[in-house]
């Protein structure tokens, strides 16, 4: 049986950038399909990872498993548990320093000296960083349940030979060891032996999961990696492959790393739940905690789509504006603010996202009081400086005065609408050109998963201490009124 409290799986940083190819008309880069993705997995638990389509799921479980290299972090699997404990308790330690802005001389030659040891610690258990030889052990351990039935399996092989591929690869089992523990699969997924000598085409999509399920068992690996593994088949045998998944975890004490966009499905299967965004981790706590007290401003977006037959809960249904940002180009602070009805001034707003609203500030059909404002021949960003120039066509003739309109229609647009933007802007100014006004925007604070609570995690900075003691004081201050009532 699993030991509750050991941690079999750990994921530290870990990161996949995709590259963009570049010609001669469009400029490479990456994708950041994982940014910086952080968990710890216990024996015989299973940790849901849900999100939106493209939100690096997928590229998650396939890099746990070494199907695709990671460009950078570290995966822990299957350590003696004092070597596990020393790796999670070292990672900690160096975090907490990589959060300070600033570090005394101590603390630096401290985080140092802990970047060396570590770097030691890595080398040796890190599946990110073993040889493909090394690797080949640790494969017998993990095994994947894909999404497809249908491209999952050989379609020029028979089923005693599609299950006896891991076995015979990754065992010493002998021939009639491993055709022995084939018809106990078979007859474990509901099976009989004669449809060993059967290929894939003769099979219902359920049945082909069941396959696949039987393969991946058959080694006895302590991790499952399932890709939606319920999403390509009918309701009706859905249901039947997730008793049998649950049937064998507890029979077998696996740990089960599930990825799907179906809200339900996780609820039903999962212990914990990951939620992610834009690759990266906004939310992590335990399901019911996730599915009754959401913090996230993405979860309670994401939860509220659930489809339900009550119709004051079809009310509550959150809609999130505008379209889910390029990972080739995510934004600055928080990826999510963008999209967010709670972002505040400091989540990450850019010079793209206000060069538009800005122009449009400007226009008189918006704002009348703009008709006297020179026209705009073009609006110059910066990102790396956090500023936009505003180019005017002609000189500006009384430039306190233009100054003096120019922020006083952004505190106008600060108060309507999406103004939230506009509160970012710390200073606007005139450069020495006389055409030229730069806008300056505070720099963003990016938010880091923490524990806000006990077991559960946000990546907000909604629960950053600033914000949270500003809360806190409106709640004490609401409860006093409504006492003295």
């Amino acid at each position: 049986m699993p030991e509750a409290n050991k941690t079999l799986l750990y994921v530290s940083h870990l990161k996949k950038y995709f590259p963009i190819s570049s010609n001669l008309l469009k400029a490479g880069g990456s994708v950041r399909a994982l940014d910086d993705v952080s968990f710890a997995l216990r024996e015989g638990e299973t940790l849901g990872v849900v999100g939106e389509t493209g939100c690096g799921k997928t590229t998650l479980g396939r890099t746990i498993l070494g199907l695709i290299q990671a460009t950078a972090g570290d995966v822990y699997f299957n350590l003696p548990e004092d070597v596990m404990e020393k790796v999670m308790e070292k990672e900690e330690q160096l975090n907490k320093y990589l959060k300070k802005t600033t570090l005394t001389p101590d603390e630096t030659r401290e985080m140092e000296a802990l970047e060396a040891e570590l770097e030691e610690i890595r080398s040796e258990n890190s599946l990110t960083r073993l040889s493909s030889r090394k690797m080949k052990e640790y494969r017998k351990y993990m095994q994947p349940i894909f999404q497809d039935p249908f491209s999952s399996l050989d379609p020029r092989k028979l089923i005693k030979d599609v299950i006896a591929e891991p076995m015979r690869l990754l065992t010493d089992m002998s021939a009639d060891d491993i055709f022995d523990k084939e018809k106990e699969l078979v007859e474990e997924i509901g099976l009989s032996e004669d449809h060993l000598y059967r290929f894939p085409h003769e099979f219902s999509g359920g049945q082909r999961q069941r396959i696949g399920i039987a393969r991946a068992i058959g080694i006895e690996p302590k991790l499952l990696v399932l890709d939606e593994p319920t999403s390509a088949l009918d309701v009706s045998v859905q249901a039947q492959i997730l008793n049998m998944l649950k049937t064998i975890q507890k029979e077998r004490g696996l740990s089960y790393l599930f990825i799907s966009h179906h809200l339900n499905v996780i609820r039903l299967m999962a212990d914990r739940v990951a939620v992610m965004y834009l690759g990266r981790v906004a939310e992590l706590t335990d399901t019911d905690r996730l599915f009754t007290e959401m913090l996230h401003p993405y979860t309670k977006a994401l939860l509220s789509a659930i489809p339900s037959i009550d119709p004051d809960r079809r009310k509550g249904r959150i809609i999130l504006e505008g379209e889910i940002p390029s990972p080739a180009n995510p934004p600055k602070g928080c990826y999510f603010h963008p999209r967010c009805p709670e972002a505040m001034k400091n989540c990450g707003w850019s010079p793209r996202d206000i060069a538009a609203p800005v122009r449009s500030m400007l226009e008189p059909y918006r704002n009348p009081e703009a008709k006297d404002f020179p026209p705009i021949s073009e609006i110059v960003t910066d990102e790396e400086a956090n500023s936009l120039d505003v180019l005017l066509s002609t000189p500006g003739a009384n430039r306190e005065a233009l100054l003096k309109l120019f922020n006083d229609l952004i505190e106008k647009e600060a108060k309507v609408g999406a103004g939230i933007m506009f509160k970012s802007i710390e200073s606007v100014k005139f450069l020495d050109d006389g055409v030229t006004i730069r806008v300056q925007q505070i720099e963003p604070d990016v938010p880091t998963l923490k524990e806000v609570r006990k077991g559960h995690f946000v990546s907000c900075l909604l629960y950053e201490e600033p914000v949270q003691k500003a809360r806190e004081e409106v709640i004490e201050n609401a409860s006093a009124t409504a006492t003295s009532d």
